[in-house]
């Protein structure tokens, strides 16, 4: 169960690399993490569960009134269990009230289940990036740009 949602800082990236390393094909290291919530524009986010383990965490990007979803990733053990949802619910209104109007993701056209996520939290597909994931697959896979206006959420 989620405890809490915090602003995650640089202590927090060796697990945050740990999370991402079992949730896609090509993680993103610490010093990449560490690089991105470096930058004044982006919006880092963990949830931390009972033991005060980190649990999961999303990251934002935002430039003047866009901002994007870079990712969100949940423990394999939390999976399923409203963690990405509270993440992302979290994400969504810091990124309203830091004054971006829209925001946007990536995500492969065969995750149904963070497609199912996305839609719950009003996202739909506006674009498709045809055979754009292709390395480490065994078939090229497509993905599909989502978005969705952030007044009045």
């Amino acid at each position: 169960m989620i405890t809490h949602i915090l602003h995650a800082g640089s202590v927090d990236t060796p697990a945050m690399a740990r999370l991402h390393k079992t949730g896609f094909a090509h993680p993103w290291d610490e010093g990449a993490l560490r690089n991105l919530m470096d930058k004044p524009n982006c919006l880092t986010l963990a949830a931390f569960g009972d033991t005060r383990q980190l649990v999961g965490f999303v990251m934002t990007r935002q430039a003047e009134d866009e901002a994007e979803i870079l990712t969100i990733v949940a423990d394999d053990h939390y999976r399923r269990s409203g963690i990405a949802s509270s993440l992302l619910s979290h994400a969504l209104e810091l990124t309203r009230l830091r004054a971006a109007t829209r925001i946007f993701l990536e995500v492969a056209s065969g995750n149904k289940a963070a497609i199912g996520l996305y839609e719950k939290h009003g996202f739909v597909e506006i674009s498709r990036r045809s055979g754009y994931y292709q390395q480490g697959r065994d078939a090229p896979e497509d993905a599909l740009i989502m978005s969705r206006e952030l007044d009045g959420q």
